[in-house]
C-alpha cells in the first residue's frame, strides 16, 4: 500500500495544488508590488564618481523618484543614457521589460551616451528660457523675463556646496570642464547641469544642456553612508 496520502487521496491533492498555487501567486503579486514601487516611485542608486562632492561622494548611495522629473534649480537630477530615436518599437519594448524585471539593473540594447555608459547625477543650476554664462566656475543666471544676472546661489532656495578652487598654475582652462564659457540661452526645453567638482566634473560644459526627456527622476535622499545622510 502506497503510504504517500497525495498519491491515494484526490482531496489531498487537490488541497496541496491549492496551497501551492496560492503561495506562488502571493510571491507573483510581492515581486510586481515591488517591481512597481522600484520602477515608478522610489529607487535606490549608486554614486560612483566623486563629480558631486562634497555633498554627494563617491560610493553614497542615493534614493530617486522617477514622479518628480521637472526640477527647480539647485536640484539634484538623475540622468539617462543616450537613446536612439530610431530604435524599433520591439526593441523599445524588450528594453523596458528587461529594465521592469531586473529592478532597473539591466538594459538591453544599450546605445552610446553623450555623457558615458552609465546614467549619473547632476546638479540642475539652469532651467529652460534662462540666460546663462560662466566665469571661474561660477555660474550666473538672468532667469527667463528678469534683466539682471545673480550667482547660482542667489537664484535657488537650495543650499549646496560647490567645489571651486583656485586652478594650479598652468591651467589651461579652455580644456575638459570649462571654467569659463559665453552667454547661452536655454530652448523650451533644455536644461544647464553642473557637477558639484567644477573642475573635473563632466556636465553640461561639455554635452552642452540636457533635454528634460534625459531626466529619470530627482534625487530626493542620500541614506548610505549613515553619516552623511539628508534630504537633497
Amino acid at each position: 500500500m502506497d503510504k504517500n496520502i497525495y498519491a491515494i487521496s484526490y482531496k489531498m491533492r487537490k488541497e496541496l495544488y491549492s496551497r501551492i498555487f496560492s503561495i506562488t501567486g502571493i510571491l507573483l503579486l510581492f515581486f510586481l508590488v515591488v517591481s512597481l514601487f522600484l520602477n515608478f516611485i522610489f529607487f535606490p542608486v549608486v554614486n560612483k564618481s566623486d563629480s558631486m562632492s562634497p555633498d554627494i561622494p563617491a560610493g553614497s548611495c542615493e534614493f530617486v523618484s522617477p514622479l518628480s522629473r521637472t526640477p527647480s534649480r539647485g536640484d539634484v537630477v538623475l540622468l539617462q543614457n543616450y537613446e536612439n530615436s530610431q530604435s524599433g518599437a520591439i526593441k523599445k519594448f524588450l528594453k523596458t521589460l528587461a529594465f521592469f524585471v531586473s529592478l532597473r539593473k539591466w538594459q538591453p540594447f544599450e546605445e552610446k551616451s553623450p555623457f558615458g555608459t552609465q546614467p549619473v547625477i547632476r546638479r540642475v543650476v539652469a532651467l529652460p528660457g534662462d540666460t546663462i554664462y560662466i566665469d571661474r566656475y561660477v555660474v550666473f543666471v538672468k532667469p527667463a523675463g528678469q534683466s539682471h544676472f545673480l550667482t547660482e546661489f542667489e537664484v535657488t532656495q537650495s543650499k549646496y556646496n560647490a567645489k571651486i578652487l583656485v586652478p594650479p598654475a598652468g591651467w589651461d582652462s579652455d580644456l575638459g570642464a570649462k571654467a569659463s564659457i559665453s552667454q547661452i540661452t536655454l530652448a523650451a526645453d533644455e536644461y544647464f547641469v553642473l557637477g558639484d567638482d567644477r573642475l573635473s566634473a563632466a556636465d553640461s560644459r561639455i554635452w552642452g544642456p540636457v533635454k528634460h526627456k534625459n531626466i529619470i527622476g530627482k534625487v530626493l535622499l542620500l541614506y548610505f553612508p549613515f553619516s552623511k545622510f539628508k534630504f537633497l
